[in-house]
């Protein structure tokens, strides 16, 4: 296998577990090796709202990729990439889904920010990663989310998932995940391999060179393009026919039990 410069870690399904933490194991293998020199890069779906209090105990990460690649920050240099669709298109997209699939709940996720025309019903929290006392997306006007220039667009229960691809596919990318509940519509130019090249570039590492580790389509760019996938072993069957070695489950601690044996 090739010699491992970076590990790259998506959350949902990999890292956390079905509880949504990190084990003491898994918080372990990571963090020796960052001490050993390698670079550890988090590529989450997951807003900067919904990440970093899982974080708090990886404040040594310097790179995270938000949004399925649409926002990258830099801790050390305080800067970061931002990608939007553009406000004509996504008018385009939220009348086409209304005018089939009236019934499902459109948001607007703006950098940081949550919008929405139609409150989300508790009943559908955990489907869009909303914890008991986590705040739900912000109500507003048609006009006013009308003028947005929308970082992701979210929808639940659109059936017709694919259709909005053909329609719109040469401005964003559109990704069914959670065995097709939510949708995610991305600007065209954002994807999670997308921003960890431009963050290997910066770091100066090749990707032949980098480990990483996912479970769900949004991570499909990754593996085609590192030298050496891991697909946990609750992953998607199309991960793990192009990974290099599957790992134990998010709940058996599958990122430990990987880099113990191929890094440390």
């Amino acid at each position: 296998m090739p010699s491992i410069q970076a590990i790259v870690l998506d959350l949902d399904g990999t890292l956390l577990g079905s509880d949504k933490s990190i084990s003491p194991r898994n918080y372990q293998a990571v963090k020796r090796c960052f001490d050993s020199g390698i670079h550890i890069i988090i590529a989450t779906a997951r807003p900067p709202r919904a990440v970093n209090h899982f974080l708090k105990m990886f404040s040594f990460v310097d790179y995270m990729v938000y949004y399925n690649g649409a926002l990258v920050t830099c801790k050390s240099k305080q800067n970061e990439r931002h990608i939007s669709i553009p406000t004509e298109i996504s008018q385009q997209i939220s009348k086409f889904i209304e005018s089939r699939v009236p019934q499902s709940i459109i948001s607007y996720e703006v950098n940081d920010s949550w919008y929405t025309c139609t409150p989300v019903p508790d009943s559908h929290c955990a489907q869009l990663g909303i914890r008991p006392n986590d705040p739900k997306p912000q109500v507003v006007d048609e006009k006013y989310i009308s003028s947005l220039s929308p970082t992701k667009i979210l929808v639940l229960g659109c059936s017709t998932w694919k259709d909005i691809g053909e329609q719109f596919g040469d401005h964003v990318n559109v990704i069914a995940t959670d065995e097709g509940v939510l949708v995610q519509i991305m600007p065209k130019s954002a994807s999670k391999e997308q921003a960890v090249q431009v963050v290997l570039s910066e770091i100066g590492v090749k990707s032949e060179n980098v480990m990483v580790f996912g479970d769900d389509f949004n991570d499909l760019g990754l593996f085609q393009m590192s030298g050496f996938p891991v697909a946990m072993e609750n992953a998607i069957v199309e991960l793990k026919n192009c990974a290099a070695h599957v790992t134990d489950s998010n709940d058996n601690d599958g990122v430990a039990v990987a880099i113990e044996r191929f890094v440390l």
